[in-house]
């Protein structure tokens, strides 16, 4: 794909209140996963790899934890005189008003930074997907179709993976929408949005200037589901491992398959790695009593306890005689002697003092909110 030819806007998305305490202090792009990485990283290392270099990031509300992470963008070769990375903040003094605003609204709010741009085409994406996307390749296709729109989703057999309002998409025999759904209202196999879309920037300009007077703001129920009749919307389908994270169910068992090589080989893959903040530590150090089987465990960690089928991120300490098992345990955290936890998410600079016993189950994780004292 050309330089230049594309631009991205990743978007904020809506709060998840079934994300519980992982979104108490950040949104979702900043959430932590994977033991090094943040949430964001996945749709901006995709954009890069498919030679989009000039990426806007629209922030709501509580975003001091996402600007933290992309800096200037220097880990991901962002910080450029010609494009580059851009965090644009809200635009309104009300927080409120900003945090309920539809997507279309907030992309109108920047209607002049982006026909600024010089890009022809614009990949509107959201920051609360796992996985590997072809995007150069879902623009050629966009480009060769004529298409209005092209949405980017994958092929699910299993319905239950669906939340409430996610989008499902159906399409004719010539590969055009033809309906536009919300999950919980499906059957079956279906064709599961991605958050991703791609069309022209003069186009999305286009719609703005009608829609917005109309108080039509949203992209899935006024542009998607209001206009797939009128306009020629088409989908490319991502075949490889994609997850998307809506609740704390998702972010916990999409964590979990990282401990599988294959997937990790599928979401990490060498030849288009996964960027994110470089922070230098020392390696993990791991003692005489530790017992360690099928965990992830970041550098900076000291292990002297058993942990198995963990994650444990940077800097997180647990002590002689403690046992964890399908954890999740963020940044800085501590776990005193003889503490025992089982489907445990611990956020940042948690403590857990000596004897405590935490236990959730695989479809009911136990959160403990940042810096939280157990």
């Amino acid at each position: 794909m050309r330089e230049n030819q594309a631009m991205g806007i990743i978007m904020p998305g809506k709060d998840r209140p079934l994300l519980g305490a992982l979104l108490d202090r950040r949104t979702i792009g900043a959430i932590p996963f994977g033991g090094r990485y943040r949430m964001i990283d996945f749709i901006l290392s995709n954009m890069i790899h498919s030679g989009i270099w000039n990426i806007g990031v629209i922030t709501r509300n509580k975003y001091e934890s996402l600007m933290e992470h992309l800096g200037n963008g220097r880990d991901w070769d962002l910080a450029r005189k010609d494009g580059g990375l851009t965090l644009l903040p809200p635009v309104l003094n009300d927080p409120v008003s900003a945090m309920s605003r539809d997507s279309l609204y907030l992309l109108s709010d920047y209607r002049r930074f982006i026909t600024n741009q010089k890009a022809r085409y614009i990949v509107v994406a959201y920051a609360d997907l796992v996985g590997q996307v072809d995007i150069a390749a879902a623009l050629e296709q966009h480009i060769e179709s004529g298409a209005d729109i092209t949405v980017v989703y994958d092929f699910i057999e299993d319905k239950s993976r669906l939340i409430d309002d996610e989008v499902v998409y159906r399409f004719d025999d010539n590969g055009r929408v033809n309906d536009v759904t919300i999950g919980a209202a499906w059957s079956g196999p279906c064709n599961r949005s991605l958050g991703i879309m791609i069309l022209e920037k003069e186009k999305l300009l286009s719609y703005l200037a009608e829609m917005i007077p109309r108080n039509q703001g949203s992209i899935i129920r006024d542009l998607l589901q209001g206009r797939f009749s009128e306009l020629d919307i088409r989908g490319y389908r991502v075949d490889g491992y994609c997850r998307k994270i809506q609740d704390l169910q998702s972010y916990y068992s999409v964590s979990m398959d990282l401990l599988d090589p294959e997937v990790r080989r599928e979401v990490f893959p060498p030849e288009s790695p996964v960027l994110t903040r470089v922070r230098d530590e020392v390696s993990a150090k791991y003692g005489l009593y530790s017992k360690v089987k099928n965990s992830l465990v970041a550098d900076g960690c000291i292990i002297d306890g058993e942990i198995e089928n963990c994650i444990l991120f940077r800097g997180v300490n647990v002590k002689k005689g403690a046992r964890l098992s399908n954890c999740i345990i963020m940044q800085n955290s501590t776990v005193e002697s003889n503490a025992s936890l089982s489907y445990v998410i611990a956020d940042r600079r948690c403590y857990i003092k000596e004897g405590r016993i935490l236990s959730g189950f695989e479809t009911y994780p136990v959160v403990i909110g940042s810096d939280s004292v157990v």
